[in-house]
């Protein structure tokens, strides 16, 4: 399963989870859950670009 795929699933599950526990209406879970689920998902795409911009490796030895 490749990264996007998990992070699709669990956005999806935990929006799911919170929508089902705080809203009783039918109408207001499906606004929330959509609400949650955009925001995870637009949350951790915007994170993932920012962090493309730092190096990955190992720091830099301190002379």
């Amino acid at each position: 399963m490749s990264h996007l795929a998990a992070m699709t699933l669990y956005a999806f599950l935990l929006a799911l989870f919170f929508a089902a526990l705080w809203r009783r209406e039918r109408r207001a879970q499906i606004k929330l859950f959509a609400q949650i689920f955009g925001g995870l998902m637009v949350g951790a795409i915007l994170l993932g670009w920012l962090m493309y911009f730092f190096p990955s490796g190992p720091p830099a030895p301190i002379p």
